[in-house]
């Protein structure tokens, strides 16, 4: 009895957080296609397609065949130094950053969400003598800044879309 008294508070507190399984930040859309037109975002393009798709969402080639259009464009990854060692004089930690501009319009040109900007932060820390497994870390983190930033950019295509329809 106690087990389940337990295992019934730590699903309420588990659901009360906002915690959600990877894939299912898609809700309705209220829409049925979207073209997505990449210039120069093209993994992120790759995945947000993915992410509709698996929702149900048709992706269409052509803008005209779509209800609406998202704009991707202008990704880029940045490093920048965090810090140095006081006594080396050598880089201990970086900051990447992934960032890229997004915008929703309908198929008609009319705009739904003016181009705003997405942008995702991680920092590393930097051994020397272990570069070839940082390097891949950096790789790795890469990824998962382009995951995140699918993510917001499908969070704010579900917001416009639902403020659009009302």
């Amino acid at each position: 009895m106690k087990r389940h008294i337990l295992l019934f508070i730590l699903l309420i507190c588990v659901s009360a957080c906002g915690f959600h399984l990877r894939g299912s930040q898609m809700g309705e859309l209220g829409t049925s296609s979207i073209n997505v037109d990449s210039r120069g975002a093209n993994r992120l393009a790759s995945i947000v397609k993915a992410q509709l798709q698996i929702a149900g969402i048709t992706i269409t080639d052509t803008a005209e065949k779509a209800e609406y259009i998202l704009h991707l464009n202008n990704e880029a990854y940045d490093r920048n130094v965090l810090s140095v060692s006081p006594r080396t004089g050598k880089v201990e930690e970086f900051e990447l950053i992934y960032s890229a501009k997004m915008a929703v319009s309908r198929s008609d040109g009319t705009p739904v969400l003016p181009s705003n900007s997405i942008r995702v932060v991680r920092d590393f820390t930097f051994d020397e003598d272990a570069v070839l497994g940082k390097f891949t870390e950096e790789k790795l983190l890469q990824e998962d800044l382009t995951r995140s930033a699918a993510s917001q950019v499908l969070q704010r295509l579900q917001v416009a879309l639902k403020r659009d329809s009302t």
